[in-house]
């Protein structure tokens, strides 16, 4: 996508030995997506301008995010700053600057829309967070029918946030003893208002004899949804000891919102 638009040329008189002659301008053009993803190598190119009477000696970027770059064509990478109280795409003006042999120069601007690529939250005591927590751990009764009612594990934003159509995987590591019975695991995602947005169960064997387990489960979001928080419910039979949800370190268990 080319988009060429002048601005603030000047220097088009060249004076040679007293006299004075006109210069046409250098013509930038800037060759660049009109949409990509934070975190993405995007490639911008000037190989579309050109000088009607000279050539083109000089070429300065501006990204609009306060980075610059002095070369034809350039890869760039827009970072995301984790600031999810805006909405997004996030519009930058990205600039091109060129200068010709006489000294005359001519600018283009492109406009290109930013979307993030993913969110990925962190699951600790009680809440869900930006930063991977300390290494943490919560403890749950496995939930058996009458016998023992689902004890869930709850956590929460301190404020909504807005998840555009999506899909969700999410990564929770259990530990627990060695003879205890886990049958199912549910993780259930709700919106400001504590309607159920998204969700899966995961079923296991009956008598899958295990002390520690990667857990992944995913889902879809098919339209835009204010999340606020989520449930985990771990469904068997077990004696005395509970079973531990671990959070932080090499076992940080997280959600995490994949947009492409």
């Amino acid at each position: 996508m080319s988009l060429l638009v002048g601005c603030l040329g000047g220097n088009n008189s060249v004076d040679n030995k007293g006299l004075q002659s006109h210069n046409s301008l250098p013509v930038p053009v800037i060759d660049a997506p009109q949409k990509a993803f934070f975190g993405d190598p995007i490639d911008f190119s000037s190989s579309g301008s050109y000088d009607p009477n000279g050539t083109i000696e000089s070429y300065f970027w501006s990204f609009g995010d306060n980075e610059t770059a002095d070369t034809p064509t350039v890869t760039h990478i827009y970072v995301f700053d984790n600031n999810l109280s805006r909405e997004y795409p996030l519009i930058f003006s990205v600039i091109l600057n060129v200068e010709d042999n006489n000294g005359s120069y001519e600018t283009a601007v492109h406009l290109i829309m930013l979307y993030p690529k993913e969110y990925s939250f962190y699951l600790d005591l009680g809440k869900i967070s930006l930063e991977k927590p300390a290494q943490n751990k919560d403890v749950v009764k496995a939930s058996f029918g009458k016998i023992n009612p689902p004890q869930e594990l709850s956590y929460d934003f301190d404020y909504p946030i807005l998840i555009e159509e999506c899909r969700w995987n999410a990564t929770v590591y259990i530990q627990k003893p060695l003879f205890a019975i886990v049958r199912s695991i549910s993780l259930t995602l709700y919106d400001n208002n504590g309607s159920k947005i998204s969700g899966e169960d995961i079923a296991f064997g009956l008598f899958e004899f295990w002390k520690e387990k990667t857990i992944l489960l995913s889902g879809e979001i098919n339209k835009p949804e204010q999340f606020k928080s989520a449930k985990l419910v771990v469904y068997g039979f077990t004696l005395g000891k509970k079973i531990n949800v671990l959070y932080g370190g090499d076992k940080a268990s997280q959600i995490c919102f994949d947009f492409i």
